[in-house]
């Protein structure tokens, strides 16, 4: 049975769309959700000015759930409203479905990963989308040449695979890039966990920060 929550209220980038709506769908807990172009990730003030304008349009909520990390920074500085914020206590959405901060650095420096879901690729301003560009501009060997450089410092692309979508669809997507860029493709099962955590509680205060009312949120994660 569905349990209305009408004084709480979810704010999410749209990168862990899939996730939010499948637990909502599963655990019954239905919450309004404000969602946030996932393309502003790119743009850290342009994204903190997208959340507090999310949080500027809430009404008689007395929580709000946040589908990010301090990703870039950009939670810094914004201010609740009447209500308290609780927030994922990690650096960004790559550290949530890994489970944590630490895990993500761990496995970065074993194998130098550039991370990617579905929900990224469908962003503005993808991997894929930014190499179409050079492509188009640029022509086909510069455009290799300039990609590899990016990006020369990572070795694999780690799929982060919540088995929610397809991920054989997403490494032909992004199979070309790949070899392009000498990244060898790893599909790293992961859990959905924490999201989980965030949206059915308790909010335990080492795996969440608490902003209170009418307060500015601090750096964290």
């Amino acid at each position: 049975m569905s349990q209305n929550r009408d004084g709480e209220v979810i704010v999410a980038c749209h990168a862990l769309e899939a996730e939010i709506n499948h637990l909502q769908e599963t655990t019954g807990i239905v919450r309004r959700v404000i969602w946030v172009d996932r393309g502003l990730h790119n743009f850290p003030d342009q994204l903190k000015a997208a959340i507090q304008e999310a949080f500027d349009s809430i009404e008689d909520a007395h929580t709000v759930l946040m589908g990010y990390g301090n990703c870039g920074n950009a939670l810094q500085g914004v201010t609740t409203g009447d209500f308290t914020a609780i927030i994922p206590n990690v650096d960004d959405c790559i550290s949530i479905l890994l489970g944590s901060k630490a895990a993500r650095q761990e496995y970065s420096a074993e194998h130098a990963a550039f991370f990617l879901t579905e929900g990224w690729m469908d962003a503005d301003h993808s991997i894929v989308q930014e190499y179409n560009y050079s492509v188009n501009k640029y022509g086909q060997e510069m455009a290799d040449n300039i990609t590899s450089m990016i990006y020369a410092h990572y070795r694999t692309m780690a799929y982060l695979d919540t088995g929610l979508y397809d991920i054989e669809a997403l490494m032909d997507t992004t199979r070309h890039l790949c070899e392009v860029c000498e990244m060898k493709q790893i599909i790293e099962p992961v859990s959905i966990e924490y999201v989980e955590h965030l949206l059915t509680g308790p909010w335990d205060n080492d795996r969440f920060l608490h902003v209170a009312p009418h307060s500015k949120i601090p750096r964290f994660g």
